[in-house]
Order: C-alpha cells, then sequence, then structure tokens
C-alpha cells in the first residue's frame, strides 16, 4: 500500500505533521527527503497548493506562462490566446504565428532540459 504525505510549505505546518505522527521534526525531514523547490523567480500560483508560476511572455494576442508542478515535479509552457473562447480557434497571421513560435522557443530554452 502506498501512502503519500503533502509536502510541508512552512516549519511550523512541518512542525505540526510531525508531532501528528509521533516524530521529532529532524526525523520527520529525514523521512520526506528531498524536497522539491520552485525554480528560481517562480511563484505560487492563486488557488493552488502545487502549481508554481514563472514570469510570463504578453503579446497582445497572448500570454506564456513557464510553470512547475511541484507534486509530480514537472515543467510545462501555459499558453492562453486572447479572444479564444471554445468552440473557436485564435487566428493567427503568418506574422503573428511565427512571433509566437519565436516567444514559445524563447520560454521552452528556459526551461530546464529546454536547451537539449
Amino acid at each position: 500500500m502506498n501512502h503519500s504525505i503533502k509536502t510541508p510549505r512552512t516549519v511550523r505546518e512541518a512542525g505540526d505533521m510531525a508531532e501528528k505522527l509521533g516524530m521529532k521534526l529532524p526525523e520527520f525531514l529525514e523521512m520526506l527527503g528531498p524536497i522539491p523547490m520552485p525554480p528560481a523567480g517562480y511563484t505560487l500560483a492563486p488557488h493552488s497548493d502545487d502549481k508554481w508560476i514563472g514570469r510570463e511572455t504578453m503579446n497582445r494576442g497572448w500570454i506564456i506562462t513557464p510553470a512547475w508542478n511541484a507534486t509530480s515535479n514537472t515543467h510545462s509552457i501555459e499558453l492562453w490566446a486572447a479572444d479564444h473562447e471554445p468552440p473557436d480557434y485564435t487566428v493567427l497571421t503568418p506574422p503573428e504565428a511565427l512571433q509566437l513560435a519565436a516567444d514559445l522557443i524563447t520560454a521552452a530554452q528556459a526551461l530546464p532540459g529546454g536547451t537539449e
């Protein structure tokens, strides 16, 4: 049977969790092992416990947001297109498409493993 423990975000929260498990804080932290840390410059996304976001690339037609999930320790890029309401598609002119591609390449290269 697998058990998972939510990673504490504060020392107080870690102490409370250790106490509930009948452990001392150092024992609890040793049990947790290495705790994934968000990339430098990322902030916790509003209304989220595990999604961290980086600096957004904004253009009149889109917003590109690098994201990191603390639970899965995975990186991704989120894209929001202006005036895009499902089921319609966003329509880009060829120059806009080229600029979006350039912005996506820049964002992807900034992520770990993005230059491979």
